[in-house]
């Protein structure tokens, strides 16, 4: 099994996200309802509103409904439109036994976290992406195992290497000597790819060091 980081510059969600260029959607859910696909996600940022009326104008959705708020967030329910499902990889997951792991959005495109049974399977996948218009670019491969962690240990490796590039860089430095785009070159990555995985890497020691106390 593998797991694949991957950078989708995708035309879902993209119109509503330019309308609020300060906004992150991550994902949360989706369904195949009688053939419509609806998508459940957070949204957050500093201007929601401008997000809101983004969607409202935003092609590839219809419908959009405010299911929550919490904390400056807000969990949003939508429907693709034709155009929307055109451009989703979503019909084809069963298929190719994708599971989706993470998925976050930006007004830069979209990264996603994948696990897929084989290099087969992902030479597959890209495939379907290229079928339906959309350019993909692979930050990191490596095997479903090692995405467990080491024994003892909460980290992946690569959060495990980010967190120790971001140390080493001074990103943790007060005041920070270093950027996270500083963090990125160093692990050769997208900094939307390198953000995940100190959020990541982060949480997990903080989960671990606060069950431990």
């Amino acid at each position: 099994m593998l797991i694949v980081e991957a950078r989708i510059d995708s035309p879902i969600l993209h119109e509503a996200l330019r309308a609020a260029p300060g906004t992150a959607v991550v994902h949360e859910e989706v369904y195949d309802v009688d053939g419509e696909i609806r998508y459940f996600f957070w949204a957050e940022g500093d201007d929601l509103d401008a997000f809101d009326a983004g969607l409202e104008a935003d092609p590839t959705v219809t419908r959009p409904a405010v299911l929550a708020e919490t904390g400056g967030r807000r969990l949003y329910r939508v429907t693709f439109t034709a155009a929307g499902q055109e451009a989703a990889t979503y019909p084809a997951w069963g298929e190719l036994d994708v599971l989706l792991l993470d998925s976050q959005a930006t007004a830069d495109g979209w990264l996603i976290r994948i696990r897929l049974p084989d290099r087969e399977a992902l030479s597959r996948f890209v495939d379907v992406c290229r079928e339906r218009g959309l350019t993909y670019a692979v930050d990191a491969i490596y095997s479903a195992e090692d995405d467990e962690g080491a024994p003892g240990g909460p980290l992946t490796p690569g959060q495990s290497e980010a967190l120790a590039a971001a140390l080493e860089a001074g990103y943790f430095d007060v005041p920070r000597s270093a950027t996270l785009d500083d963090v990125a070159d160093r692990l050769d990555v997208s900094s939307q790819a390198a953000s995940e995985r100190l959020r990541r890497g982060m949480a997990a020691l903080l989960d671990a060091q606060l069950r431990d106390d």
